[in-house]
């Protein structure tokens, strides 16, 4: 097995461990929080975290099967975007405290977090999680499998983008209005 490989899984397990701690985290946060909770996830939470296992599970098997095989070299890229992700998804979740949740809530006295990575991006920790996924996809030495979890991914978040924000308009108003016309929502520059 080469240093690569090990890395890919290194960094999975580590991804694996975050998220497992951030949603204990959440609702450990959420539950010892006197605020009301209005829940309105429409399925976006399920639709990621299924999508991206099955999504995860066939980009291994092009791996397996040798579909888009790329230079040794671009694995390490790989594990780079994919530790890169890893830093900006559990920055981004970290500065939202107890106002994040995997699914789409709001709390009553929730309000618009305009620093550190939300001072440019709206949805950091899904740029985050987008980026992990690609590095994923290169990590596993396979172009096809990167491309199909990077528009795949793009598009469920995509989904879960429209949801929160439909959310976050409708209970925090003119505020996120305004946050919303000078920030991008997970790309600077792009979108």
């Amino acid at each position: 097995m080469d240093l690569s490989r090990i890395l890919v899984g290194s960094l999975v397990v580590v991804w694996i461990a975050m998220e497992s701690f951030v949603n204990v985290r959440s609702r450990l946060l959420r539950h010892n929080s006197p605020a009301t909770i209005n829940r309105r996830d429409r399925g976006s939470g399920a639709l990621i975290v299924v999508g991206t296992y099955l999504l995860i599970l066939f980009a291994y098997f092009l791996t397996v099967n040798h579909v888009g095989t790329m230079p040794g070299w671009v694995s390490y890229l790989g594990n780079l975007v994919m530790a890169m992700g890893i830093v900006v998804r559990y920055g981004a979740i970290m500065q939202l405290g107890r106002y994040f949740s995997p699914t789409v809530k709001t709390a009553s006295d929730q309000v618009v977090i305009q620093s550190g990575w939300y001072r440019v991006i709206r949805h950091p920790a899904y740029a985050g999680i987008w980026l992990i996924a690609v590095g994923l996809g290169l990590g596993l030495d396979s172009w096809v499998g990167a491309v199909m979890l990077a528009i795949g991914l793009l598009g469920m978040l995509g989904y879960r983008i429209r949801v929160e924000e439909a959310a976050l308009l409708d209970h925090l108003g003119a505020d996120y209005a305004e946050y919303c016309r000078r920030t991008w929502r997970m790309f600077p520059w792009v979108w």
